[in-house]
């Protein structure tokens, strides 16, 4: 018997042995589930956007990958990541691993925020594997062109500077920003980060201009 393109066992007994594989099969799919969910590092927390609309800002699942994949291709076009539209094409199973490592690594973080049940936005600190640099963290973020100026990177800052000081192995926080995003630093000096250091003309653009790259950091 076919279903669609899937096979089926013709008689009695092979339908109930494969009832049994398909059943133990989805029991499995819900322990891993309900581990993913046990071990998360934060809860969902609900806020309000400048605006007013309703969004929830939670730790990242790997079923989520499809989603940032999207989320992040909107805010890639403000061209305020080194990053060009066509370097970035990854398949949703390359950004499951990524969601994981996040996931894997008790030092690091990776939260998204949600509205009407879609992603659009999110923010990310990865600590340093050596040894010496390991009590800082690297803070990446970026917000759908639709909900940018709503007060929603703030909100998310806020939360992982919550999280950083619970966690008594991050003591820095530090980011890059490019000189001319200067929505953007001033986030960042709001939320009280400080510039202290800049690489100039570090980045240049596919029209040849240059822009300088701004290091700003935040001591716990």
């Amino acid at each position: 018997m076919l279903i669609g393109s899937l096979k089926l066992p013709d008689n009695s007994t092979e339908v109930a042995d494969f009832a049994l594989l398909v059943g133990w099969a989805l029991i499995k799919k819900d322990i891993t589930t309900r581990q993913q969910y046990s071990k998360m590092k934060i809860e969902t927390t609900t806020h309000f956007t400048k605006q007013g609309h309703q969004i929830e800002v939670r730790e990242a699942r790997i079923e989520d990958a499809d989603g940032l994949i999207k989320c992040a291709k909107s805010y890639m076009k403000n061209g305020f990541i080194p990053l060009t539209e066509e370097e970035f094409n990854p398949t949703v199973t390359e950004h499951e691993n990524w969601i994981r490592g996040f996931m894997e690594n008790e030092n690091n973080l990776l939260l998204v925020v949600e509205a009407n049940g879609l992603i659009i936005g999110n923010i990310d600190l990865t600590s340093h594997k050596r040894k010496m640099l390991s009590h800082t963290g690297f803070v990446g973020m970026g917000i759908h062109q639709d909900w940018q100026n709503q007060g929603v990177g703030t909100i998310m800052i806020d939360i992982v500077k919550q999280w950083s000081n619970m966690n008594q192995n991050i003591e820095i926080l530090w980011l890059q920003v490019f000189s001319n995003n200067l929505g953007g630093i001033h986030l960042y000096k709001k939320s009280g980060f400080i510039e202290n250091g800049r690489q100039v003309k570090f980045i240049k653009t596919e029209d040849n201009q240059y822009i300088d790259n701004v290091i700003m950091t935040l001591n716990l």
